[in-house]
């Protein structure tokens, strides 16, 4: 441990911690408390007391924390320590290239649903009129899918509802930050909520599709700290969808793609459902595990 003592043969001064040294003790103390990315969140929350991107840390190794920054970190260790999600301690999370902030009313945003962009956006690049596109992203939290997509379909008209006030307070929040405050935001239940558009060229969603046995297995720092009902999505984890699937054929222009976020077991379900609603599914995505991960249909 790299620790630098300035105290004499009597022990007069208290020892003094490097980055290097409290970055290698706090991601073996993370690693013990059950931190699934000890190092990772060692460097996080050290850049954050330091206001330093992790690339300068490595070559600030050397340098000794003061008091303040010493007890600051330690508050953000300990609140890890706890299994409280980094997101929600720094209080942001980056996703497509893009920072959000996140608190405890909206789910963070994962990897995984980059993927769901992605899909997103290969399908607008193939709209023959690309001022006239529309899209709308259903249960948007805080944003993060509404503000990727805006970002790169300027030209695009573009809405987002949620079921929860609190989490479109930080949606927008998050929109106008990012100087997107064109996409427009509605509260509501699904695509029950009072949209501008009365037909979309892609609807887009990630909503909860956790099956309701499955939740007191998730990780803790999943379980216990981000809001129950962005997770439960019922006995088979498809209760939303059977109830978005109707609403967005109805609402779907020709041509158009329904694209959804959910785990590999619920995709012949959802297969089965788009058929009987007129839908043709589409190849599905996969993740980089692999595993069928975004569930796509068009509408002929």
């Amino acid at each position: 441990m790299a620790q630098h003592s300035g105290s004499g043969p009597d022990g007069g001064a208290p020892p003094r911690w490097t980055v290097g040294g409290i970055l290698s003790t706090t991601a073996d103390y993370l690693a013990k408390k059950g931190a699934s990315s000890p190092r990772l969140d060692a460097e996080l929350l050290l850049g954050r007391v330091l206001s330093l991107p992790r690339v300068k840390l490595y070559v600030s190794f050397e340098r000794e924390l003061s008091t303040g920054e010493l007890d600051l970190y330690r508050e953000l260790v300990r609140r890890r320590s706890r299994l409280e999600p980094v997101a929600y301690i720094l209080g942001a999370k980056e996703f497509f290239s893009l920072n959000f902030q996140v608190t405890r009313d909206t789910l963070i945003p994962r990897p995984e649903t980059e993927l769901l962009v992605d899909e997103a956006l290969s399908l607008a690049g193939k709209h023959p009129d690309p001022p006239a596109l529309s899209f709308v992203d259903v249960g948007t939290g805080c944003g993060a899918v509404a503000a990727a997509l805006a970002a790169n379909l300027p030209e695009a008209s573009a809405e987002a509802t949620d079921i929860s006030a609190k989490a479109l307070e930080v949606a927008r929040r998050n929109l106008d930050a990012l100087g997107l405050e064109r996409v427009s935001l509605s509260e509501g239940n699904l695509m029950e909520a009072p949209l501008t558009a009365q037909s979309f060229d892609l609807v887009c969603a990630n909503l909860p599709y956790v099956h309701s046995a499955a939740i007191p297995s998730l990780p803790p720092d999943v379980r216990d700290f981000e809001p129950f009902g962005a997770l439960d999505g019922g006995p088979d984890g498809l209760d939303l969808y059977r109830r978005l699937f109707p609403q967005a054929a109805g609402r779907l222009k020709p041509g158009g793609a329904l694209i959804v976020e959910c785990q590999p077991g619920q995709f012949p379900a959802l297969d089965t459902l788009a058929k009987s609603l007129g839908l043709v599914p589409r190849p599905p995505v996969t993740d980089l595990a692999g595993r069928m991960r975004i569930f796509s249909a068009a509408k002929p």
